[in-house]
């Protein structure tokens, strides 16, 4: 599911005003497994990932993680600090990371005098929403295999890199890591990848997938909301 990127929020915006509003960025650097900002955390600034990769994840009463996104260069997080005072979810450096801060008081100042980054930044908002309820109806009815491909396709479509093979996925994705993504247990979505390998959908290359893009959306359409294989006996 595509994120916000700092190219929508500031597109259009006068060249006076960019240098103006540049000078409200502060740029911070996190290592590996650093928490950027945690949930409970006072909702006080937006982010730009420019390096590395930034993860969002949410954590149940009972500790069982749920990863909402990974962003790569170019995409904001943060951005509900005006529905929300305290962070609803956990952003977690993914990799060493670089990102942008750009202070809720200091864009508010922006909203407020620049009156496209306000237009661009409501329909930022609006079209999240819409990705957001859209995630939500094609997740809602379908088998893990369906859910686990559609993941699979959706980081091909944001993060892949295109090669003679397939589609690599430059993200360094453990079985734990999918399972977080669709809500499922890693012994499910080991079944599963094993299950993609076979049937030459999906291709481990050492730490990373290849993803045969085209016939994985075929497979799945064809698939679309039929039981699960019964485990073979």
């Amino acid at each position: 599911m595509t994120r916000p990127t700092a190219l929508e929020l500031f597109a259009g915006i006068p060249e006076p005003d960019k240098g103006r509003i540049a000078r409200f960025f502060v740029e911070r650097r996190f290592p590996k497994g650093a928490r950027i900002f945690s949930e409970g955390d006072p909702a006080d600034a937006m982010f730009i990932v420019e390096e590395g990769f930034v993860r969002l994840a949410s954590v149940s009463n009972t500790g069982a993680e749920t990863i909402l996104h990974i962003l790569k260069r170019g995409e904001i997080f943060g951005e509900l600090f005006f529905a929300e005072e305290r962070r609803a979810f956990d952003a977690v450096a993914g990799t060493d990371v670089v990102v942008t801060v750009i202070p809720r008081r200091s864009f508010e100042n922006v909203l407020a005098t620049v009156p496209v980054a306000a237009r661009n930044f409501i329909r930022l908002l609006s079209r999240r929403l819409v990705r957001v309820e859209q995630g939500y109806a094609g997740f809602g009815h379908t088998w893990s295999y369906h859910r686990l491909g559609k993941v699979l396709l959706a980081l091909a479509a944001e993060h892949g890199v295109s090669t003679a093979e397939g589609t690599l996925l430059p993200l360094r994705l453990t079985h734990e890591d999918l399972a977080k993504l669709i809500g499922t247990t890693r012994e499910t979505v080991t079944k599963q990848i094993k299950r993609l390998v076979r049937m030459g959908l999906v291709k481990r290359e050492g730490r990373h997938f290849i993803v045969k893009t085209e016939q994985l959306a075929t497979f799945l359409s064809s698939a679309e909301l039929q039981p699960e294989p019964a485990p073979r006996r």
